[in-house]
């Protein structure tokens, strides 16, 4: 079987699309050694390979144009790369999918937040780009997606019926795993400023991570303590838009924990698992996620978890972390009684690390590699009635 995936978040700044393509192919490779894996990359710098030749004037002048070169990519050149494999299927990795395509098309669509967040979808380029994917991705035979909470977005935002729809759930990779070098540890979360016990969250500043509520709690907790608690939030906004990334700023400064909270910015993954090791806790108070990787890393590291219970994330917490509702009130009295029970923190840490082991890259590619054999025995069994 030949697969062709497109791969153009290989070459982007590190995400979880970009993780999930990481993880899948190298998984996939070694699930079914005989798989013929063929990896789609564009040529940012040459527009000539973004496209297809036959094209029509307004669709040549989107190619040409730097500001929509991944669009053109997306919905002319994956086709045109995919076209010259001659793969029994295109796997398009994340919300998208071309124009035409001369083969079977599975996509995985790992959310469908601007759909369902009206924030998401306020500019006009995001909009001509939902509205062009809304109705390509119709094309898919299949739909994967991570959790059953996306599942039942896909099929309400959609319309792609259930019968169509696969849930492929993700994992944590290998890095992710109970501490065993504290020195290291140690060392790495010094080098941002930790004096002490920590907060962490990691994930994201956009307005559905519901920061300013982790915050809020943070604030509670603190004053109820004896000690100097820290809270780290790790990443950065991805653009200037106030409406989807609002500044934190001003919360912080409300709250008068300017000295307690550290943003340290873009981390590399190597920092982000020494943090997660060292923290006394991670909560995430997000409104909405598509799978919830962040906190699945959290509990294969063994840190105790506090979750919102929305969407996915009660499908990848379980009984490994706290789920609670997402207000600073129930945030902090879990985030309380974590950082005062020793022994509940450790009862949590267990959990956790039982939970996440239940989810792994393999049990993912096998999952998806049974995808791609009924879209391609489907195909196979459709050529021969044409013969017939």
């Amino acid at each position: 079987m030949r697969v062709a995936m497109e791969g153009s978040f290989l070459t982007l700044p590190p995400s979880g699309t970009g993780t999930y393509l990481r993880s899948l192919t190298h998984a996939l490779r070694e699930a079914d050694p005989s798989l013929d894996l063929r990896l789609l990359m564009p040529n940012w710098e040459d527009p000539e390979s973004l496209s297809s030749r036959s094209e029509n004037a307004l669709l040549h002048r989107l190619r040409r144009d730097r500001r929509f070169r991944r669009a053109s990519w997306e919905l002319l050149g994956v086709a045109s790369a995919a076209r010259a494999e001659r793969p029994d299927l295109l796997h398009i990795p994340h919300f998208s999918a071309p124009l035409r395509v001369g083969c079977p098309l599975v996509i995985t669509i790992h959310d469908v937040i601007p759909l369902v967040l009206p924030a998401y979808r306020a500019s006009r380029p995001m909009r001509l780009h939902l509205a062009a994917v809304r109705r390509t991705v119709r094309a898919a035979r299949l739909v994967l997606t991570p959790s059953h909470a996306a599942a039942a977005d896909v099929k309400r935002a959609l319309g792609i019926p259930p019968e169509r729809i696969r849930v492929t759930p993700e994992a944590a990779g290998p890095a992710y795993r109970h501490g065993d070098n504290p020195g290291h540890v140690g060392e790495v979360v010094r080098r941002f400023g930790v004096t002490g016990r920590y907060v962490f969250n990691v994930g994201g500043f956009d307005v559905r991570k519901n920061l300013p509520v982790l915050l809020e709690a943070f604030a509670r907790v603190r004053t109820r303590l004896d000690e100097s608690l820290q809270l780290v939030i790790a990443g950065a906004p991805h653009s200037d838009n106030p409406a989807v990334f609002p500044s934190l700023a001003p919360v912080i400064q409300r709250l008068g924990i300017e000295r307690a909270v550290i943003l340290p910015g873009r981390i590399s993954e190597e920092e982000k698992v020494a943090l997660y090791q060292g923290a006394a806790l991670y909560a995430t108070p997000s409104l909405y996620e598509g799978f919830g990787l962040t906190a699945l890393e959290a509990m294969a590291c063994g840190v105790p978890t506090v979750a919102a219970n929305r969407t996915s994330l009660p499908e990848v917490v379980g009984d490994g972390g706290l789920l609670v509702e997402p207000d600073a009130e129930a945030f902090a009295a879990a985030m309380f009684d974590i950082l005062t029970n020793p022994a509940r923190a450790l009862e949590l840490s267990a959990n956790g690390m039982a939970r996440a082991a239940a989810f792994t890259w393999q049990r993912t590619a096998q999952l998806t590699l049974a995808a791609y054999r009924e879209v391609v025995a489907a195909e196979s069994a459709t050529t021969r009635e044409r013969i017939d």
